[in-house]
């Protein structure tokens, strides 16, 4: 029965002529991990579940490539067996580091190997198959061999987000950073609607009472002790339904391809694929962008290369610092 899928999927190169051809290779491999943690990324994905700090992806559409790593997979009953316990609990290196997923048409395969890409690893038999000198690399194309040559760890310890001025973010071409409701509404725009989110501890009482300002299809939130603008979220919209409001960002609003972020920040777009789910990592993904002086974060999330969503954070580091100076008066 384990042969099966590897026929079906290897005899559509035979049938190809019949129907369209469809074949993906989506590669993972560990860029970070925990001193004491799972020793297969089998287990870190199923945590985590997105990209980001301890995974990497990538895409390929080659369908050698495709073919290559199914047959490898078979392949490999001929090779050395050792057991290889590789569970959720270890410590020290990762010792199965790589994760390919093989789609051909409609089935899906997949294949892990080991650091280096020495032996594949079966997580069903507890072992690996130790592969004849770069016989895996061998069938790796000139991207994936690239991907699989960066050095993860060093580039997101290095990475620094660009950063903006908390005036670059208007609307109606007016800045907001540090409005109270009341200041919002008397220099931009009257909020259009009032939502209430109320929370309850068991005993039936209100716990937390949250209010959000909309204005079109942009909402607002209020720090509850300072009254300041805390944060403003803006979401994709029909065009059926154009808003008179739009958030500009530095020149960017929601709608706008990925490029126009790629044109304008190098180093926050550095890292591709960033935040994105490992079932579609180039589908949905995000990139960030720092207000200077630690006045907060900024959010895009990508979904088909277009910008669905913008999170704007908003700090106050100044309350912070005048509220340590009054401390240390007492």
């Amino acid at each position: 029965m384990k042969y099966l899928l590897y026929l079906f999927l290897i005899c559509s190169i035979c049938n190809a002529q019949e129907f369209k051809n469809y074949t993906k290779v989506t590669a993972y491999r560990m860029a970070n991990t925990d001193a004491i943690g799972p020793c297969n990324i089998f287990d870190y994905a199923k945590r985590l579940k997105r990209t980001g700090h301890y995974i990497q992806a990538m895409e390929s559409f080659n369908d050698t490539l495709a073919y290559s790593l199914l047959q490898l997979k078979q392949e490999a009953q001929t090779w050395k067996k050792d057991t290889c316990t590789c569970g959720k609990a270890s410590v020290g290196k990762t010792l199965v580091p790589n994760m390919f997923i093989v789609e051909v048409n409609n089935q899906k395969d997949t294949l892990f190997t080991t650091i280096d890409h020495k032996a594949i690893y079966s997580i069903a038999e507890k072992a690996q198959y130790t592969a004849p000198e770069n016989r895996i690399q061998s069938i790796f194309t000139k991207d994936v061999a690239d991907f699989f040559k960066r050095d993860f760890v060093s580039e997101i310890m290095a990475w620094k987000v660009d950063s903006i001025s908390s005036k670059d973010i208007t609307l109606q071409k007016k800045s907001f950073y540090g409005l109270n409701r009341k200041q919002f509404e008397k220099d931009i725009e009257f909020f259009h609607v009032v939502t209430t989110d109320t929370m309850y501890i068991d005993t039936g009482k209100p716990m937390q009472v949250k209010k959000q300002y909309s204005i079109d299809n942009i909402q607002f939130t209020f720090d509850e002790d300072s009254g300041k603008l805390s944060k403003a979220t803006t979401n994709t919209y029909s065009n059926d339904h154009l808003p008179m409001n739009v958030l500009n960002i530095d020149g960017i609003k929601i709608g706008d391809s990925e490029e126009v972020l790629c044109s304008k920040y190098d180093n926050s777009t550095s890292l591709k694929y960033w935040d994105a789910p490992l079932s579609a990592i180039t589908n949905y993904y995000t990139y960030e962008v720092n207000l200077t002086n630690g006045e907060g974060l900024i959010r895009y999330v990508v979904r088909n290369r277009i910008i669905r969503e913008i999170e704007i954070q908003f700090s106050y580091p100044e309350k912070a610092e005048k509220k340590m100076a009054g401390k240390k008066k007492k």
